[in-house]
């Protein structure tokens, strides 16, 4: 039997062949369609997901991370306490994400799940970041002393004795004066200084004239230890950091590839800089 066989019979149209081969191509279409469809909304779906692990994970760790080694290379870390008395570091130091796992939201969850390593990295980050708050505390225990009270009241009355009342330390609540000096300047000694223009500031001037003698206070074996400490640790941290920040770019840059994504979806914040 020949095509001719099929479309005639006896000289004359074969109407049923033709319909039902015409109705076969009908619905391979319209599954083929279908199918394509189905597909595309699977592939939007999975796009969608994907654009929110980079929008609210990846980039912002990458913007994190860069900020926290730039902070470790100019010494630009702060330790204080905050109003319920628990130490921590400023911005530019912080952990990367909650301990309770109950807390992560699932787009974490997925990321992690897709790259254990990456999960394992985070923790060693946060890991650090609390040697770091336990040494700085350490320190504070080692100057905060009766000896340290006792000599600080000396100076600020020679201070005062020295100035104009507009140039006097104002010393109604000595204790936090004490604090300020203590977690600002003794603590994070090496934390750069930030003068406003034109401005009288007793304090700073205070701890410009009598820095060195109030540093000696940091000047034993265990802080000199601490410091050793502090510095291998940040250390560490910021050769982590780059690691993490390496692995992460990595995973951004094979999403914005594999979902032909725009350089404003992977940081909408860009187009704020930009038109800025």
């Amino acid at each position: 039997m020949n095509i001719t066989d099929i479309f005639f019979n006896n000289g004359q149209l074969n109407w049923g062949a033709i319909s039902a081969i015409f109705t076969s191509i009908l619905v391979f279409i319209t599954w083929w369609y279908f199918r394509k469809q189905t597909t595309l909304k699977v592939k939007d779906r999975e796009r969608n997901k994907i654009l929110e692990e980079v929008q609210d994970v990846l980039t912002p760790t990458i913007h994190f991370l860069e900020a926290e080694m730039d902070a470790i290379q100019d010494n630009q870390i702060f330790w204080y306490r905050d109003r319920s008395g628990k130490g921590r570091f400023d911005r530019r130091l912080s952990k990367l994400f909650y301990d309770n796992k109950k807390e992560w939201s699932a787009t974490v969850r997925d990321i992690f799940g897709k790259n254990p390593s990456l999960e394992n990295k985070f923790h060693f980050h946060d890991a650090l970041y609390d040697k770091l708050n336990e040494f700085y505390a350490k320190i504070e225990g080692e100057v905060e002393t009766p000896e340290f009270t006792k000599r600080l009241k000396v100076l600020v009355s020679n201070f005062n004795k020295s100035k104009e009342e507009a140039y006097r330390l104002r010393v109604k609540d000595f204790d936090e004066l004490e604090r300020i000096l203590l977690r600002n300047h003794i603590i994070n000694f090496r934390y750069p200084i930030k003068r406003s223009p034109d401005t009288i500031l007793p304090r700073i001037d205070f701890w410009e004239e009598y820095r060195d003698e109030l540093l000696k206070f940091r000047d034993t074996p265990q802080i000199k230890e601490l410091d050793k400490e502090i510095k291998d640790t940040l250390g560490q941290l910021k050769d982590l950091d780059e690691a993490l920040l390496e692995k992460i770019e990595a995973i951004r840059e094979e999403y914005r590839l594999k979902y032909d994504f725009t350089k404003y979806e992977i940081d909408p914040k860009l187009r704020e800089v930009e038109e800025w």
